[in-house]
């Protein structure tokens, strides 16, 4: 671990943006490093040192690094008496370390995909815009209050209950059903919120293969500020969530302008009324009694996400500790719930089956979301059923607008997806098929977990996740490397322009990692690929499923993923009946002008060179075989003098990996003699940008190559010029590749 951290440590020593860097200290498995940034802070507030909004010219922050880094992100805390009343921060409690909301993302992809650095990056960019008063954009929208790790989710129409919110401030109670499961509500608000109603709490209690539960139906009470003269009550100040008791929420509506007096009376009374109820016993109610608050706030300007809807909605859930005793006694807990729109029939959509010959060879499914559902089931339409699913995140309404199975109570009992699929393949009479509540990650590094859920004549293992921690894991996984079953990886780029077959040699001769650098080292010379890769855009669409910002996903249609799933399941299907391919293969779909159509073309990636280098704490260099093949074929064209170019490929620090995916030839003005090589300048800066932005971004200058036609390790005027060369990357490793006759040798520098 301590090795891990000092990586960390390094690498945060050498961004420019810390002023310093702290000592690592270790509590329990976390290990905590303190670092200074120096804000810009507005001309006007630079004399006193802090800004009009409370942010000082010099911000201490703690990185949190948990005993996975590198696998997770770093977790990112402000000071203890930051200023809350600022957008992107996390729900807080007074007297706790601030959690700014950095990134729209998970920072765990933010990691895997630009390093450590892009965490520090958007951390000092955050702190910027704090200082600045910038980190809410009206012209976007109003963000709507940040919300992670509620227990509980409340399914509603947030523009019904906009709409019924009673504009004289007065509190309308409305029926709501749910289902409880440790102490986290799953409710639905399907009422047409048309008429008030004086409901009690009913509760059944269970204690079953699902565990203690509970379900019944209880009251929600929403509540709005009163409209004077036609205005509205608009809250244009941004407040973090800090409520986690009755107080709390109370407060809270005072402060949105919200009668809290009534809403308390309201509270009071369905508390007594459920309680006193001849016609249940409250004391059965083990699980508590539960009430919904939603309290509904005006803004300025539209949510984000939510186009023409400026009225916030605001769940909690009110849950009430009974006290046998004294049932009278009112003690309460509140938390913040997640918000989900409801399911309607327009998100639903079905994709239709596959007759294929049956199989019974064993299949692992990681991810069972909209590509992997899709996937499976094609499979399983075309009779492969022994097959194990793995995912640990349960469905949500949004979901059915993809997903390949439908299910109306996951309003009231989110199923979880992996079990899911498994009914869902029972229901096929596939009673063979396993389910997994696990996360992908874990059992990839995890030895044990994967022998439970990987067979040992396993056939495939599919990765559907379009996950990158994922996929930093599977180069990682030793069960991986001593599984004889195939890994295949399947990507979406572009917003469903382009999908992405990757799948590894006999022996993981040809990693995913490499095949994903060998996809971008073909969008440099194929202009179609590239293309349908960047799409409109490189980065994910945000898609919001409620009032919250949790959720980043790619905005396509059913039909779409159907067109894209339809095809890499097709082509399993062909490999699982006709046998695989021994070496990696890379096999991709490009859309058609018209976007109906796909042109599918598949290449074989050849055996991958793997270097250990002991060089800079040490790396694993992999040459993907075209390289290897072009370096050989070039130093043979050459014969006697030396000769060489330079290098692109991918660095993973998280790794300790060097992929090696590209040649950028030598120009005109290099030196090729007998016993030394000069790379010329003419063009070189020109053509290694070229590279850059014609692979997407994906793949940089990572070094030099040239060729020991006599052979011969690296010799001194080599290690100089890599200096050199690491010298001028910033930081970055550079490598420098030796051809000789009998084979590639490497030796890596950093300045």
């Amino acid at each position: 671990m301590m090795d891990r951290i000092a990586d960390a440590l390094r690498q945060l020593q050498r961004h420019r943006g810390l002023v310093r860097v702290g000592e690592p200290r270790v509590s329990g498995e976390l290990t905590q490093i303190e670092v200074d940034v120096a804000v810009e802070l507005p001309s006007r507030s630079r004399r006193y040192g802090v800004s009009e909004t409370g942010v000082r010219s010099v911000e201490t922050c703690i990185l949190v690094f948990d005993n996975d880094w590198p696998l997770s992100a770093p977790k990112p805390f402000l000071r203890t008496d930051f200023p809350l009343n600022l957008p992107h921060i996390n729900p807080h409690r007074e007297g706790e370390l601030v959690s700014p909301c950095l990134f729209e993302g998970a920072l765990d992809e933010l990691l895997h995909r630009f390093g450590l650095d892009a965490i520090i990056d958007q951390l000092i960019d955050w702190l910027h815009k704090a200082a600045a008063g910038a980190l809410l954009d009206l012209e976007q929208g109003w963000e709507p209050t940040r919300r992670d790790s509620c227990p509980s989710t409340i399914v509603f129409s947030a523009e019904k209950v906009a709409s019924a919110a009673p504009a004289d401030g007065s509190i309308l109670i409305v029926p709501v059903s749910y289902v409880t499961i440790d102490d986290g509500l799953y409710a639905i608000i399907n009422a047409e919120l048309s008429a008030q109603v004086d409901p009690v709490f009913y509760q059944d209690a269970h204690n079953d293969k699902l565990g203690k539960w509970g379900n019944g139906h209880t009251a929600a009470f929403i509540a709005r500020a009163p409209i004077t003269d036609g205005l509205h009550h608009v809250i244009e100040r941004y407040q973090p969530e800090t409520v986690f008791d009755l107080a709390t929420l109370l407060d809270r509506a005072a402060e949105l302008g919200i009668d809290h007096d009534a809403l308390a009376r309201s509270l009071d009374g369905f508390y007594g009324h459920s309680i006193l109820d001849m016609q249940q016993d409250s004391r059965g109610w083990v699980h508590g009694l539960y009430a919904v608050v939603i309290l509904t706030v005006q803004r300025p300007v539209s949510l984000v996400g939510s186009p023409g809807r400026s009225i916030e909605v605001l769940p909690y859930v009110v849950r009430y500790e009974l006290n046998a005793q004294s049932l009278l006694e009112r003690s309460a807990t509140v938390h913040p719930a997640f918000h989900a729109h409801a399911l309607s029939p327009e998100l639903l959509a079905r994709t239709s089956g596959i007759p294929a010959a049956t199989t019974s060879q064993p299949l692992v499914i990681l991810g069972c979301g909209s590509v992997g559902s899709k996937i499976a089931m094609h499979l399983g339409r075309a009779g492969f059923g022994s097959m194990a699913f793995v995912d640990n995140e349960s469905m949500s309404p949004h979901n059915a607008a993809r997903h390949a199975l439908i299910e109306r109570a996951s309003v009231l009992v989110p199923p979880r997806k992996a079990a899911l699929m498994k009914t869902a393949f029972e229901e096929l009479s596939h009673l063979q098929s396993r389910a997994f509540d696990a996360d992908a990650v874990s059992l990839l590094v995890d030895p044990a977990q994967f022998s439970t859920a990987v067979p040992q004549d396993a056939a495939l293992i599919v990765d559907a996740t379009a996950s990158l921690k994922v996929l930093a894991a599977e180069t990682q996984s030793t069960a991986l490397d001593q599984s004889p079953a195939r890994l295949v990886r399947i990507a979406m780029y572009g917003q469903g322009r382009c999908v992405a077959v990757l799948l590894e040699g006999l022996g993981r001769d040809g990693r995913v990692d490499d095949l994903t650098a060998f996809l971008f080292e073909c969008c440099r010379f194929v202009p179609e690929l590239r293309a349908s890769i960047a799409g409109d855009t490189s980065e994910p669409t945000r898609i919001f499923v409620g009032d919250n910002c949790r959720s980043l996903t790619m905005p396509m249609s059913d039909a779409v993923v159907s067109r894209s799933a339809s095809l890499a399941g097709l082509q399993l299907e062909r490999w699982l009946i006709d046998g695989l391919p021994k070496g990696a293969t890379l096999c991709a779909g490009i859309s058609d002008a018209e976007g109906l159509g796909i042109a599918w073309t598949r290449t074989g990636l050849g055996t991958t060179t793997v270097l250990d280098v002991a060089d800079d704490g040490g790396w694993s260099i992999r040459i993907l075989h075209p390289v290897a093949q072009a370096i050989h074929a070039d130093a043979l064209r050459w014969g006697a003098l030396e000769t060489g170019g330079a290098l692109v490929g991918r660095i993973s620090f998280e790794n300790r990996t060097i992929i090696i995916a590209g040649l950028v030839d030598a120009p005109p003005d290099s030196v090729r003699e007998a016993a030394r090589f000069v790379l010329g300048t003419d063009g070189l800066v020109q053509n290694l940008r070229t590279a850059n932005s014609t692979s997407l971004g994906y793949l940089a200058f990572i070094g030099t190559w040239h060729s020991h036609p006599k052979g011969g390790a690296h010799s001194g005027i080599d290690r100089h010029t890599l200096r050199g060369i690491a010298e001028d990357a910033g930081g970055l490793p550079a490598v420098s590749l030796v051809w000789t006759p009998t084979g590639l040798t490497c030796a890596v520098d950093r300045w």
